[in-house]
């Protein structure tokens, strides 16, 4: 995967008439993230806000009111053009009307996106609406950038937070992101997968790459009479057979190039819980997945593990549709 063309979708809305933000600190966050990725990529960026006042089918707004905020985002998105000048990537901008999610997924189209950047929304403890769409329609690769709050700190004393800050400046090498691929063994899976490994864009990253198993469940093995040893034969046959096909599905991308390699791992259990499990237990910054599977043509689109998982967890995702 190759982003050289990146469509960025941007909440440029300041909600608190008290802010003194020209740029919400979200959306900077996600123009940044962008940003990065085009420079990784010698490639351009398109940055979009959409506003539903723009069409008064949705919002009543009067033609001032209309127009005073249009007038207010595209100053704003003059000053993210100029970040974009200023990094040497070739920008452009659009104020889009209508629905927003609508809206980015044609532009994606227009713009023949190879990756759409959106915001989770204004809610920090799920996805928004926007971008749980865009994941399901988006005709590309989908990177929903989550913002972060601010942790609170306890207090110190001024011997400690010298101690602390000393260590700091001794120390100038970021802490790597920790990634999480989660592959269900699909021909989407195997996409992400590659995709990931071969944009370059995440190589200094600390990756873990997840397969899990789910149980067999037993009122179908004994409608079927099979005794409990048998039973637990074929777990083990399933468990090693999704182990051969996970080291296959990365023998055959270029993981060798990433600074700390990638750790295959295949577990049993419940998907959605498992995979919960892991993004808190290993601290992970970004899950990488596939929404749904060519497997079976009835479930093209959300399956029922993204269905679970996505709207609730609290990280990036990197999504990859069939």
């Amino acid at each position: 995967m190759f982003c050289r063309k990146v469509l960025v979708g941007l909440d440029l809305e300041v909600r608190d008439i008290r802010s003194e933000e020209i740029i919400p600190a979200a959306t900077q966050k996600v123009f940044d993230r962008a940003l990065e990725i085009a420079v990784a990529q010698r490639g351009q960026l398109k940055l979009c806000a959409s506003v539903e006042g723009l069409d008064l089918t949705y919002v009543p707004a009067s033609p001032m009111q209309v127009n005073a905020l249009t007038g207010y985002l595209a100053e704003r998105l003059e000053l993210l053009e100029e970040q974009a000048r200023e990094a040497g990537i070739e920008c452009e901008s659009d104020l889009l009307g209508g629905v927003a999610w609508r809206e980015l997924v044609r532009e994606a189209e227009e713009f023949n996106a190879d990756l759409l950047v959106v915001g989770t929304g204004t809610r920090s403890d799920r996805l928004g609406s926007t971008a749980s769409k865009l994941l399901r329609l988006a005709s590309c690769p989908v990177l929903v950038e989550r913002a972060h709050e601010p942790k609170s700190k306890p207090q110190l004393t001024n011997e400690v937070a010298s101690e602390i800050a000393a260590a700091t400046c001794a120390d100038d090498d970021p802490e790597p992101v920790n990634v999480l691929i989660a592959d269900d063994l699909s021909d989407v899976g195997q996409q992400a997968l590659m995709s990931f490994v071969g944009c370059g864009l995440w190589r200094d990253a600390k990756c873990w790459l997840v397969h899990v198993v789910e149980p067999i469940h037993w009122p179908e093995a004994w409608r079927y009479g099979r005794p409990e040893v048998e039973v637990a034969k074929h777990q083990a046959e399933r468990i090693e057979s999704a182990r051969q096909a996970l080291y296959q599905h990365l023998s055959i991308t270029d993981h060798r190039t990433m600074t700390y390699g990638i750790l295959p791992n295949v577990l049993e259990g419940s998907a959605v819980d498992t995979l919960q499990r892991l993004i808190g237990e290993w601290q992970i910054d970004l899950l990488v997945c596939g929404t749904g599977s060519r497997a079976n043509e009835t479930q093209v689109g959300f399956g029922p593990v993204a269905e679970s998982l996505l709207p609730h967890i609290p990280c990036s995702v990197l999504a990859f549709n069939p």
